[in-house]
């Protein structure tokens, strides 16, 4: 929503409050950006960070800047959520699934998208820009009984992890979190979040169809993704909070009326949003942004060597491109061969021939990145 990189702001983690960060005053929000070129907009759900769990926190991390009017409300991002009256007890934070045993209609994605469409029919004197955020697959993985039971009789292998596979992986990069390692090899977590992406697919299908029923259908340049990925026992671990592929590789789809459909392969970031969509709108670009836009990558052959930089904080590095993961702290580095190793086992750092390999990745590595906030002091549930 800033256009910025962690390395450029401090801003690294949830409890970091970029809300007080030295440089948000100087800075146009994507929001607002559009506002101050004409464009009525309207935001609702999870766009900035909020909390679902067990301590409810529906405002989270927003900021009203830019938005001429957001659902629920100013003051709360995110709807009541539905739950189940009695939640199964599996441990630590909001690492939970089932089904809600309650109406779809109580859901707060439900009620999200409901408010979405009806902004899509509503006429408007000004273009458009609205944000829909859909909080699921967050945890935790509560759902319609109808989604959840979906997957009872679906056989799904869990992850499985090769015997030693940190045995040539410094022992820092491969082992920062580790969370619920009792899951590993078990299915009930992969169900649980199957349900809740086939959850948010239908709710995501609900707005697509209402967008196609609407008054802007042949007018409207669509952007789907997601924040992050998500560890199913890859790695020994059932959360985000890495670095590694299953963390920071997302879901992208930019849709154009009249585009011709193709799939790029070349590495992009979810920075490049932001200069992606003002020039898909024929709006001026925004020298601060720290990505880049997408179109004439998106028309050019596929350029494996562009690389993206994922930062942990600013001792904590990943660089990607179309071939290679190299993770790079200040005590160690690994280096990772997509094409004969996708599940990222295999270090090969201090292979002849990684040398260059490693020099050119690096050349994305931050030169100065600026040092992480201050925590705030409570931080809410991850």
């Amino acid at each position: 929503m800033s256009g910025l990189h962690p390395a450029s702001t401090g801003v690294y983690a949830n409890g970091h409050d970029w809300l007080a960060n030295e440089r948000f005053d100087d800075i146009l929000l994507l929001p607002e950006y559009f506002q101050q070129h004409g464009y009525t907009t309207l935001g609702g759900g999870k766009i900035y960070h909020a909390n679902q769990g067990n301590d409810f926190n529906p405002k989270g991390l927003m900021s009203p800047r830019g938005w001429e009017d957001f659902f629920p409300s100013f003051e709360e991002q995110l709807p009541v959520p539905s739950m189940p009256d009695i939640k199964p007890n599996r441990g630590e934070g909001n690492f939970n699934w089932g089904g809600t045993g309650k109406p779809l209609e109580d859901m707060g994605d439900h009620k999200v998208v409901n408010w979405a469409i009806d902004q899509l029919e509503t006429p408007q004197d000004k273009p458009l820009f609205l944000a829909v955020g859909i909080y699921r697959p967050h945890m935790p993985w509560f759902v319609p009984d109808e989604f959840y039971d979906h997957y009872e009789d679906v056989k799904i292998t869990p992850a499985t992890n090769p015997v030693g596979w940190q045995k040539n992986i410094p022992e820092s990069l491969a082992n920062r979190w580790d969370r619920h390692q009792d899951y590993v090899g078990k299915p009930g977590p992969s169900r649980g979040y199957a349900a809740c992406v086939t959850y948010a697919d239908f709710e995501l299908g609900r707005l697509l169809r209402g967008l196609a029923a609407s008054p802007l259908a042949e007018n409207t340049i669509v952007v789907i993704w997601s924040d992050h990925g998500w560890h199913l026992g890859e790695k020994d671990h059932f959360s985000k909070f890495t670095l590694w592929e299953e963390s920071t590789r997302v879901p992208l789809l930019i849709l154009k009326p009249g585009a011709k459909k193709q799939e790029v392969d070349t590495a992009v970031s979810l920075l490049d949003v932001y200069p992606t969509l003002l020039a898909l709108a024929g709006l001026p670009a925004n020298a601060a942004n720290d990505g880049q836009n997408l179109l004439p990558i998106i028309e050019a052959e596929t350029d494996l060597n562009r690389a993206i930089l994922t930062s942990d904080n600013e001792h904590y590095h990943a660089v990607r491109d179309g071939r290679y993961r190299y993770l790079k702290s200040d005590k160690a580095e690994a280096l990772f061969d997509h094409f004969n190793d996708p599940r990222e086992f295999h270090n090969i750092a201090d292979h002849p021939g990684s040398t260059a390999i490693i020099k050119r990745l690096s050349k994305a590595l931050p030169s100065i990145p600026v040092p992480s906030m201050l925590q705030r002091s409570k931080p809410d549930e991850l």
